[in-house]
């Protein structure tokens, strides 16, 4: 079976103890590939450390940072800067709860639309966060013209899946899906076609009192072809192949 997380924080303190053997578990469990996300600057050179045949790397920037312009100059020059070393641009987007204490909604737009035209001017995909903002978020993008997009740990409506798939966008679905009604749904509404796997790890576990990391993959794969009604080889090599073309990984 193979396998392939769509969305990742490899880089994250949870993991100094023990990185490369939870990349060992990966390998072994069937992944073979997996995009980590540093959403600090100062997190990039750990997660570009570890690129190789398995590990790539997006770059990204936390929506709570979108009101420190420090900040997302110096995440736009280190994407320009290492844009032949990453497979795409994120996670970025919009968060409504972080609205409430932290750069406001026309500001998050604002920046957002940055890393859009950055997106599109390098030719990278776009890896979408979009807390309790999925409507807003996709008003964006296809007012921007986004092309190739990740909707990272979608919690939009069928409608708004409904909505990403006409335009060729993917919906990735991460390993809570196991307990989680809401990314259930969204799971029931997104074709075999558009839709991606992601263990979102260290957070989003199957169970919500450990870490979680990549290999948990194969825990939601399973689940996820029992509601899809499809074979679990099936669900994860389509789940693959759609990943591997939505980073431009093909033959990986």
């Amino acid at each position: 079976m193979r396998l392939f997380d769509s969305h990742c924080h490899l880089e994250e303190e949870a993991f100094d103890e023990d990185r490369e053997e939870v990349i060992r578990r990966a390998v072994q469990s069937g992944i073979v590939g997996l995009v980590t996300s540093p959403i600090y600057p100062e997190d990039v050179p750990k997660a570009l450390s570890l690129r190789g045949d398995v590990v790539h790397v997006s770059i990204g920037l936390d929506v709570a940072e979108y009101g420190d312009e420090d900040e997302v100059r110096r995440t736009i020059e280190l994407i320009l800067e290492h844009q032949d070393e990453i497979v795409a641009i994120g996670e970025v987007g919009l968060d409504y709860k972080v609205a409430r204490n932290g750069p406001p909604k026309e500001k998050q737009k604002e920046v957002f639309r940055r890393f859009i035209s950055l997106a599109r001017e390098l030719d990278k995909p776009l890896v979408i966060h979009s807390r309790w903002a999925q409507r807003p978020v996709l008003r964006v993008l296809d007012e921007m013209g986004a092309e190739t997009v990740i909707l990272h740990a979608f919690g939009g409506t069928p409608a708004d899946v409904e909505f990403a798939v006409e335009r060729g966008w993917y919906v990735s679905v991460p390993t809570n899906v196991v307990r989680s009604s809401n990314v259930q749904k969204v799971a029931r509404a997104t074709p075999l076609e558009r839709m991606v796997l992601e263990s979102d790890s260290p957070v989003l576990a199957p169970n919500p009192m450990e870490r979680n990391e990549p290999s948990n993959i194969t825990v939601s794969v399973k689940y996820l072809a029992d509601l899809k009604g499809v074979d679990p080889e099936d669900l994860a090599e389509i789940t693959t192949e759609n990943a591997l073309t939505a980073y431009r990984l093909r033959g990986s």
